[in-house]
């Protein structure tokens, strides 16, 4: 007889009004508790000075705060909502800023590589563009450089700065799709994955399987890739899984197939937010 699959009932990456995202935090729990959801946490991306336009302003993060606090206690009996942030690593949030704010959790994630000589930052994320752009200008088209310098980010990020949990570990492929600006195979590649993964090993950081990609058009299966995943299992380090959404509509996208790919990779378990704490669902 085959065994029913469990949906993953909770999402602790969703944005709103206040940066990028398209619907306000209420709605967000709205459709969390319609759906039967244990836990929801909203996770605004972090101000940076020198890319508003997807962040929250600073008079917006507070008013973010404020508006999540008064929600979580309007909620409490009916869902368990937790206020977060999408800390941006060059925000350099840590653990003294998330009690100065009142975070239950921050999810920490590169977004940029800044360049080694003057005060510019290249995003991986917003167009291919873009992304051309910073490897031609900050590596002189060595796609190997700029590419690593992305994951010395992440790694110097977990050990300075100690997200609860890694945002979309591999964003760099974002517009990767055939091999166009690096090849995922490739030893360098490889190698220096493994050395950010046994890195992140020695933390607690939760690493996210992150389905934002998917639904918004971009990439064909979830960060990180199987191959990745496969070698975060091997490293016993944790992982979650989060949608990233920017609309309500998205809150649990992708979410059962997720599962089984968790599941077929060896993992037994995946971190959820339950009673303020960390805890294994069991999948």
């Amino acid at each position: 007889m085959q065994t029913k699959k469990t949906i993953f009932p909770s999402n602790l990456h969703a944005h709103t009004f206040y940066c990028d995202g398209k619907n306000n935090a209420e709605d967000y729990i709205l459709t969390a508790i319609e759906k039967g959801f244990t836990s929801v946490g909203l996770s605004g991306h972090s101000f940076t000075a020198f890319d508003t336009e997807p962040c929250m302003t600073e008079q917006g993060t507070q008013e973010y705060l404020k508006e999540l606090k008064e929600l979580k206690e309007k909620y409490k009996n009916k869902m368990q909502v937790y206020i977060g942030i999408e800390a941006d690593f060059y925000t350099g949030y840590n653990k003294e800023t998330d009690k100065e704010m009142g975070l239950d959790f921050r999810i920490g994630s590169v977004h940029y590589v800044k360049d080694r000589e003057k005060e510019e930052y290249y995003c991986v994320d917003n167009t291919p563009e873009i992304l051309k752009y910073g490897i031609k200008n900050y590596a002189n088209e060595d796609e190997r450089v700029f590419i690593e310098a992305y994951f010395d980010n992440i790694v110097e990020m977990v050990h300075t700065q100690k997200p609860d949990i890694i945002g979309h570990l591999d964003l760099v492929r974002k517009f990767n799709k055939d091999l166009k600006y690096f090849d995922e195979n490739a030893d360098w590649y490889k190698k220096k994955v493994e050395y950010v993964l046994d890195e992140i090993a020695k933390t607690d950081a939760i690493i996210e399987i992150n389905t934002g990609g998917m639904s918004r058009g971009w990439t064909q299966t979830p960060y990180p890739s199987i191959s990745i995943l496969e070698r975060i299992l091997a490293k016993n380090i944790p992982i979650t899984i989060s949608s990233d959404a920017h609309e309500t509509k998205n809150i649990d996208f992708y979410f059962e197939e997720s599962l089984e790919i968790a599941r077929r990779i060896g993992f037994k378990s995946v971190k959820i937010l339950d009673g303020g704490e960390f805890k294994d669902f069991k999948i």
